[in-house]
């Protein structure tokens, strides 16, 4: 999606269509800061990959949503 303008295209497409239908989009498999950032700007609900956490155990999920900086839920009681 980077380095090829009609991957691009397809994303932006894919995620106008899914906001179209009333729907959230999750952009799955994101492992770097520049594929997040363009997520952003193409206003891309939420995203899972390596950058943000690799998998984790129950407990160990537990800890990252009470604490990550990355998690909306860093300052509430899970």
């Amino acid at each position: 999606m980077i380095d090829d303008k009609d991957d691009a295209m397809i994303v932006r497409s894919t995620i106008d269509l899914t906001h179209n239908l009333g729907l959230n989009t999750v952009a799955e498999g994101v492992e770097t800061a520049e594929t997040l950032k363009a997520l952003e700007t193409m206003v891309c609900d939420l995203a899972q990959g390596y950058l943000i956490s690799r998998p984790l155990s129950a407990d160990d999920l537990l800890s990252y949503l009470q604490a990550d900086e990355w998690s909306v839920y860093a300052n509430e009681t899970v």
